[in-house]
């Protein structure tokens, strides 16, 4: 059995944590949405292990909340093959406590979330498996 994360972060000490955790993340283009009406962002995702001594990847589901909009930079959202690799989630206060959340991509890629505030949730969602690659840094 192992340990499964649920962590929650309302600033942006906190939300560097869990995009810290979320860092070599892959996503498919049906694995994210958002709800207009309860203003969420939910992403599924196979989340790499950093945390973990062995390589492995663990289906993981975060939401953000108070979410009034959503913009994509180069993503197309019909392109049923698209797989996109997340490298960082980062915050830019507007006005105290709102603000912007990015979701950096891989590719140039990104969605942006005009938020309220910051509050997400991460939840990891069944066991880990063992993967044979361990995302590479190095020539970036």
């Amino acid at each position: 059995m192992s340990e499964e994360l649920k962590l929650k972060a309302f600033d942006e000490d906190g939300l560097t944590i869990i995009s810290s955790l979320c860092q070599d993340s892959i996503i498919k283009e049906n694995e994210y949405d958002y709800d207009e009406k309860s203003k969420r962002f939910a992403i599924l995702m196979n989340r790499f292990c950093h945390e973990a001594i062995d390589k492995q990847r663990i289906r993981t589901a975060i939401h953000f909340d108070y979410v009034e909009n959503l913009k994509t930079k180069n993503i197309n959202k019909d392109d049923k093959d698209e797989t996109l690799v997340l490298l960082a989630i980062k915050f830019d206060e507007i006005k105290k406590p709102s603000g912007s959340i990015t979701l950096e991509f891989s590719g140039n890629k990104a969605i942006n979330l005009s938020v309220e505030n910051i509050e997400v949730f991460l939840t990891d969602i069944g066991e880990p498996w063992l993967t044979a690659k361990k995302p590479n840094h190095d020539n970036e």
